[in-house]
């Protein structure tokens, strides 16, 4: 069972998303555990402040090494050793699909959401944290960047889905985009009332002929929308 901590400075924010569907089921279950660590818990004044201003100038805080080192140490009965330490920052490294099946295999995550100018980088490297990047964007926090994670990590988990086959069908799973999707009407009216038909391969009934269809438009999609993904 995947067992995910997640250190915040909002903890009302969880489980959010993760409490819906498939995944929330799935915590239900028992099958993946969550745990919240609120930073101001560990605040180091009587405000329970969590932040100070940067050294050098600049705008913006940072959040305190002290605040944070505290809130594991006195948490340390939720992870050990073995648990993957993430901390999510528009710096860090692209998050990929193989890093989700990676996390989704491992005994557990500890999982750091930056706030305002991001983290003091001692701590970080003290607890090697991994830093993880969801894009090429700017969010006011890891909160939701957190909730992205951990979904793509335990849908990955055998059992959650319903059907195991769908994951390895999925894009990114061959470095390919995934094919298009149908289902019915077969013939579809839209209010303009122009007729869109299925393509005739998928109704065909022959698997192998659908098979390489969806391998085919795969490859189209991937090679117009993402051709760095062929490059790999």
């Amino acid at each position: 069972m995947l067992s995910v901590v997640i250190i915040t400075a909002y903890p009302k924010m969880f489980p959010g998303v993760l409490s819906h569907s498939i995944i929330g089921k799935a915590l239900s279950d028992g099958k993946w555990k969550l745990n919240i660590i609120n930073l101001h818990d560990y605040g180091y004044n009587a405000r329970k402040s969590i932040d100070d201003k940067p050294f050098g100038g600049g705008p913006g805080m940072v959040i305190r090494p002290d605040v944070i080192e505290k809130a594991l140490t006195l948490n340390k009965n939720l992870f050990n050793e073995k648990y993957t330490f993430i901390y999510l920052s528009p710096s860090g490294n692209p998050l990929k699909q193989h890093n989700l099946e990676l996390f989704s295999k491992k005994q557990g995550l500890v999982i750091l959401c930056g706030r305002f100018e991001g983290v003091d980088a001692r701590v970080i490297e003290k607890y090697q944290f991994n830093s993880i990047s969801m894009g090429d964007y700017i969010l006011n926090g890891g909160e939701v960047a957190a909730q992205a994670l951990v979904e793509g990590c335990i849908r990955l988990i055998p059992g959650v889905l319903g059907h195991s086959d769908s994951i390895l069908e999925e894009s990114f799973s061959n470095n390919l985009l995934e094919h298009p999707h149908y289902t019915r009407p077969k013939n579809w009216l839209d209010n303009d009332g122009k007729v869109h038909s299925v393509p005739e391969v998928l109704i065909s009934g022959h698997h192998e002929d659908i098979k390489q269809w969806r391998k085919k438009k795969s490859e189209e999609i991937t090679k117009k929308i993402r051709s760095d993904l062929i490059k790999k």
